[in-house]
């Protein structure tokens, strides 16, 4: 009776212990994928934070031009305050001369005025002349009419009223020629009346601008001295951005020699728990071929009779010569053009989907603990998969990382030592990767495939229990 408990017990202990060992595994394998997560998190992070570190840079380059464009502009504010200044007193030295000839154009349209009205009563004098000379004529000729009369008494009379007579027609032909000078003087003094009125419009005008020319050199002048001011204040904001960038600059190297030191201790934990994992993996692979986990050893069971039915599906093509072995073992992979991830085909997929993916559906199709089955060959190559992870690609990296599985090569640390075991079977725990952020926990059995004696690859058979 005690002996008997003492079996129960140790029955009891060995379930725990098996199941101890495969929570272990699963636990080791889990840290290992979020180990993996974290490195590739940090390793995300660190090329975010180079970018950073280049921008930050280019921000520093972009701020040092900016200081050297502020100092070029502080300069050439500086020399167009001191040019401008001497521009200025020049161009007022040249208005003040210009008001000055304008003022003179001023004054001598005043004297034109003042000269044609003194022409006016050059001529009106010159006709009055010309009329006493005429009315003095005519008192000559009459005087000598009256001195005939008189015979020689009024003959010394006469030669004073013809010598008066002369003297008018002399009056009235130089009246005449003083009346044509005036009439050409008149027009050529209304032409220069003309101009200088003109001109004298024109300087109004002309001052007008000038009063114009002033302002906008004062104005220039004032922009100048507010633009030198404004280059002050971004010499001093500039300096102020030049010490925020450096101390940031600071900040992301230090930032930066943290991460690396963090990536280095992932990198290395990385290395131990993945080695851990495989150990884990054997050590749950040894308690299983031990016959100390009949749950575990019932999926192998399902495995191997799945592996049979593959054999036997591959066996028979063959022998029918439907199948050639070229084909079944061909290596020349080819890429799928535009796969993402890559997918590649050989002269097995299409046989394989006709072939092997009617059982991998039927096996899935159990439900309960499995979870997934594939066959892949000695270098990782699958030429066919479930139909659900068979879908055609949308380019969706999410999506064709999870659904377009067939012609992927995927060969992981656990798969290399699955390929180089010779044993019936071999269990271990890994991570089955989903969308390519996410993965989830199983438990795996590898069957060798073993066909008309030469090794194909493995059948796998995923389920959690």
């Amino acid at each position: 009776m005690e002996h008997t408990v003492i079996d129960q017990a140790s029955a009891h202990a060995i379930d725990r212990i098996s199941a101890s060992c495969g929570d272990v595994t699963v636990g080791c394998t889990d840290v290992a994928g979020i180990i993996n997560a974290v490195l590739l998190s940090s390793e995300k992070l660190r090329a975010e934070h180079t970018a950073l570190q280049s921008t930050v840079s280019g921000l520093e380059r972009d701020q040092m031009k900016v200081a050297e464009a502020s100092d070029e502009a502080r300069l050439l504010s500086e020399r167009a305050i001191e040019r401008l200044s001497d521009g200025a007193a020049m161009i007022q030295s040249s208005l003040d001369q210009i008001t000055g000839l304008l003022e003179l154009v001023e004054t001598l349209s005043v004297h034109v005025t003042g000269f044609a009205a003194a022409m006016n009563q050059v001529r009106r004098s010159a006709q009055e002349i010309d009329q006493i000379a005429e009315t003095t004529n005519i008192l000559a000729l009459n005087a000598t009419i009256e001195a005939m009369r008189a015979g020689d008494a009024g003959r010394t009379f006469a030669v004073v009223a013809n010598e008066v007579k002369s003297l008018a027609s002399d009056t009235r032909r130089a009246t005449e020629e003083i009346g044509r000078t005036i009439d050409t003087l008149g027009k050529e003094a209304d032409e220069v009346i003309a101009k200088i009125e003109h001109g004298a419009r024109e300087s109004g005008a002309a001052k007008v601008s000038v009063g114009q020319i002033q302002h906008t050199m004062r104005s220039a002048n004032e922009l100048i001295v507010e633009v030198d001011g404004q280059n002050d204040q971004i010499t001093r904001a500039t300096a102020t951005i030049s010490h925020h960038v450096q101390a940031v600059q600071t900040v992301l190297e230090s930032f930066d020699r943290a991460a690396i030191d963090n990536e280095g201790k992932l990198t290395a934990a990385q290395s131990r728990i993945e080695d851990l994992e495989l150990t884990a993996s054997a050590m749950f692979d040894e308690m299983v071929k031990a016959g100390l986990s009949p749950a575990d050893s019932a999926m192998v069971d399902k495995a191997q009779s799945f592996a049979r039915e593959i054999v036997a599906r591959a066996e028979e093509a063959l022998g029918q010569g439907t199948l050639t072995a070229a084909s079944l073992f061909d290596q020349s992979y080819v890429e799928i053009p535009g796969s993402n991830p890559p997918r590649f085909r050989t002269t097995l997929t299409d046989w394989a989907d006709a072939n092997w993916r009617p059982v991998n559906d039927r096996v899935i199709a159990e439900g309960g603990p499995i979870k997934m089955c594939s066959q892949a060959d000695m270098r990782g190559f699958l030429p066919t998969h479930v139909t659900d992870r068979s879908r055609p690609p949308t380019g969706d990296l999410a999506h064709d990382t999870k659904y377009c599985r067939n012609g992927r090569i995927l060969l992981w640390a656990i798969d290399r030592k699955a390929k180089e075991s010779t044993a019936p079977y071999m269990m271990a725990v890994y991570r089955q990767e989903g969308d390519g952020q996410t993965y989830e926990i199983v438990r795996n059995v590898y069957v060798p495939l073993v066909i008309n004696g030469r090794r194909w690859g493995d059948f796998e058979l995923a389920y959690v229990l």
